[in-house]
């Protein structure tokens, strides 16, 4: 099976070319329940590698430390537990290939290759009492962000603006080449500082774009779970932003796809 997997930090999102699946991101500690009740179609109750615990919905509302791991890598075992359960839910197969993102600040060799090690190999893993052997041949490591902007037909100077829940990335191509110079990572995103306004986040973002060289009549592009949200606030620096064509918020599984696609096919 080849797929998409964009194991966010609000929501893990899941695509093999034909539909989309999501659950929330959450993690959460086990416990034993004397009430049973289903909080959702995401209740998980997982064991791998001796241990155990809640995710999805039924961490949010059972868990007492229920939380998602932020930051500016996906090398840790968080994600790793995200992939796997998306993997676990929606492959049908045992064998897989897949294409998972990265931050464009730890888009490194080595950070890729962390990701890397942690991913291929097998891994077995039980979701309610369904215990399923994983195998993951291949892993690559996409850039967030900015590989969405390969959703963007055409050429010339592309800006993309990936408003997430614990980062905000922002990359750049030119004629369809990724641009390291203008692409970068604030470690911060729209959960990050809960009592911010959106409008004065709006502001830091914008600010932050400009003074890295962006101008404020270039293309831009908002994806992202917070790019709805933001666009009103982001308007007044550069007029001719808009939101990513589709649903902004699948965007990086829809271009982390279209690699998987050439890489695996």
């Amino acid at each position: 099976m080849i797929a998409a997997i964009d194991a966010g930090n609000y929501k893990t999102m899941y695509y093999d070319g034909h539909e989309f699946k999501q659950f929330p991101s959450m993690i959460g500690e086990y416990r034993e329940r004397n009430i049973r009740q289903q909080h959702g179609q995401s209740d998980f109750e997982w064991e791998y590698e001796g241990q155990r615990g809640f995710a999805g919905t039924l961490a949010q509302f059972e868990s007492e430390c229920a939380e998602s791991q932020k930051g500016e890598t996906k090398a840790h075992p968080d994600a790793r537990l995200r992939i796997l359960l998306a993997l676990h839910q929606f492959s049908k197969q045992t064998e897989n290939k897949i294409v998972v993102g990265q931050p464009i600040s730890t888009h490194t060799p080595d950070e890729k290759m962390a990701i890397k090690k942690m991913m291929q190999g097998r891994h077995e893993l039980t979701v309610n009492g369904n215990r399923r052997l994983i195998v993951i041949q291949q892993c690559e490591v996409a850039a967030e962000g900015v590989t969405a902007g390969l959703l963007i037909p055409g050429g010339g100077t592309v800006r993309i603006i990936d408003i997430g829940s614990g980062t905000v990335n922002f990359g750049t191509l030119i004629d369809r080449r990724f641009s390291d110079k203008g692409s970068f990572t604030l470690g911060a995103g729209m959960e990050s500082n809960r009592n911010v306004h959106p409008s004065a986040f709006g502001r830091q973002i914008a600010l932050r774009a400009l003074a890295a060289g962006w101008k404020a009549g270039d293309a831009v592009y908002l994806c992202g779970g917070g790019a709805e949200e933001l666009l009103q606030h982001l308007l007044p620096y550069f007029p001719a932003v808009k939101l990513m064509p589709g649903d902004p918020s699948s965007a990086n599984a829809r271009a982390f796809f279209l690699i998987a696609r050439k890489l695996y096919v």
